[in-house]
């Protein structure tokens, strides 16, 4: 299926591996001009020419530290430079958290993520909205997370922000869709990336669970019986992104196997 996107130009954020990758990646699979952003340039550098090199389409790495949202219009002043144009696709992402519970969390851990998670978030879309308005054409994706959907006893701080931003979402949505723009998040659970290992290896080690075994564990009980792809993921972004999709807005889009309770 074509998606119709050809041509167009993407700023993702985060995205020199992992999901924001596998997004860029599939992306400029269909022909999408691409900037990888992330806090280490010489990362996202390497990123972009891994991508260029494999689908032949312009791919560029950018610096994009979000620990400071003033850093934001820098960011996209940069794409819009690299890219030749105005930014038509954001792809909002972030590091992930540091796991917590609710009694563990600090009000370090809440100042440190709040900046990355939300205030970067907001201070670039801010930026990038009205453009797509004005032109009547744009998307936004977010990736979010289990925790949209209901608390994640584990990662408080993930449950806290990431819903705070699916609501800031859904908001958005109403405000631009008559303006052709769409807006949705897009939540992993269960999708194998450098993160999950990570977090399996923590949580499975409280359990006295291997890394390996954790991961084995939570294939058993995600109903397609393994665990996601990047690719996969990369594929439901790039689909959000297409003409076909222009009536899809306001989403929480779960690409998890199933393993989310309720609809």
């Amino acid at each position: 299926m074509e998606l119709g996107i050809a041509g167009r130009r993407a700023l993702l954020l985060a995205s020199s591996g992992g999901l924001g990758y596998a997004s860029a990646l599939a992306l400029a699979e269909e022909g999408v001009q691409v900037c990888v952003s992330g806090s280490d340039t010489a990362r996202a550098e390497n990123a972009a020419k891994r991508i260029s090199d494999a689908t032949g389409q312009p791919a560029y790495g950018l610096s994009g530290d979000l620990s400071d949202p003033g850093n934001m219009d820098m960011l996209v002043d940069a794409a819009e430079t690299a890219l030749g144009g105005p930014i038509d696709i954001l792809f909002a992402n972030h590091g992930g958290p540091p796991l917590r519970t609710a009694l563990e969390v600090s009000q370090e851990d809440l100042a440190t993520q709040i900046n990355p998670m939300i205030m970067s978030q907001v201070r670039i879309i801010q930026r990038i909205a009205p453009g797509m308005q004005e032109r009547k054409w744009g998307r936004i994706l977010m990736v979010g997370a289990a925790a949209v959907a209901e608390p994640v006893p584990t990662n408080v701080i993930s449950s806290m922000f990431r819903t705070a931003m699916a609501h800031y979402f859904k908001t958005l949505s109403h405000q631009v869709v008559r303006d052709g723009v769409t807006v949705n998040v897009v939540s992993p659970t269960a999708v194998l990336t450098e993160r999950t290992r990570s977090t399996a290896a923590t949580l499975g080690a409280k359990k006295g669970l291997t890394q390996e075994q954790e991961l084995a564990r939570r294939e058993e009980n995600t109903p397609a019986g393994r665990l996601g792809t990047p690719e996969e993921f990369g594929a439901t972004v790039a689909y959000l992104c297409g003409v076909h999709a222009g009536y899809l807005t306001g989403g929480n889009w779960r690409v998890d196997g199933g393993d989310s309770a309720g609809l």
